[in-house]
């Protein structure tokens, strides 16, 4: 089964509103209209059977609000195809007590954007999150890098991130992105040894601008080479990273195809595309 573990949906009335505001800051394509049913079909195009959504929870007063709408579609997930992780923002006055009510309710890991919330990831804040979520046996998703949308985000470059599992210890943690978006040198030389999985989410190949996008350079458009995403996988290993698509800002069937021309073995390129996501769910306790 392939799985998709970096995706992203939003409510049905307001989708259309939100991604428009995004655009407007990142530049790049739409391949869906970023609903779950828009998220469903994209996937079962591209063959994948499981779309993880990764809630970014921008507002701690709305922690509760995202994750219960998180609940109900992990109620839908045998019929639909698509589970959610949860949301959580370093500042959300009843962290833990938020963390374990949607650990009870089988939620398998949350999502961290340090960017977006402007909190580094390695800020005690942050740090007792990452704490809580290692107790509880959670998976951590975070972005990882810079932002495309956010010029000069440092808050969770591969530096803080050592720091972060330095103070934290062993934690299911899977940095988005290759480790680090543009900054992928120094996640591979800073975090192979933590033990963590990556995703290849927005990160192989180049990125697609929006048809109406302003004046891209050649040079910013490129992510990375093929060589470069494959001395990554040297690094960490093709057991320990996940494909990832960002839907919607990437075509789930393109990065398929893309994985699937890379020069691996048949065990590998089915590591990537779903076993290593499938192993570390469950782990998490994920109802697949």
């Amino acid at each position: 089964m392939i799985i998709d573990i970096h995706t992203h949906t939003f409510p049905p009335q307001i989708a259309a509103s939100a991604l428009r505001k995004m655009q407007q800051n990142c530049h790049t394509a739409l391949f869906s209209n970023g609903t779950e049913t828009g998220l469903a079909e994209s996937g079962k195009r591209a063959g994948v059977g499981l779309s993880v959504v990764q809630p970014v929870a921008t507002n701690p007063d709305k922690v509760s609000h995202i994750n219960d709408f998180a609940i109900r579609a992990n109620e839908r997930t045998r019929e639909t195809g698509v589970m959610s992780f949860g949301g959580m923002h370093p500042d959300c006055a009843c962290m833990e007590a938020e963390l374990e009510r949607i650990r009870e309710a089988g939620m398998a890991g949350i999502k961290l954007h340090p960017a977006y919330i402007a909190i580094n990831i390695d800020d005690p804040r942050s740090v007792a999150v990452l704490r809580k979520c290692r107790d509880l046996g959670m998976i951590v998703l975070i972005h990882a890098g810079k932002d495309v949308g956010i010029p000069g985000a440092e808050e969770a470059l591969p530096g803080k991130i050592r720091r972060a599992l330095d103070r934290v210890g062993p934690l299911k943690m899977i940095a988005a992105h290759m480790g680090g978006w543009k900054c992928w040198q120094e996640a591979k030389e800073l975090l192979p040894e933590t033990g963590i999985y990556l995703d290849t989410a927005f990160a192989l190949g180049e990125m697609q601008p929006a048809p109406d996008a302003y004046r891209w350079k050649k040079e910013d458009l490129q992510l990375l080479r093929e060589d470069e995403f494959l001395g990554l996988l040297e690094a960490f290993g093709t057991d320990r990273v996940l494909f990832g698509t960002d839907s919607p800002w990437a075509d789930p069937e393109k990065e398929v195809r893309k994985i699937k021309s890379l020069p691996l073995s048949q065990t590998e390129i089915s590591r990537i595309l779903g076993d290593n996501a499938e192993r570390l769910l469950l782990e998490a306790g994920a109802r697949l």
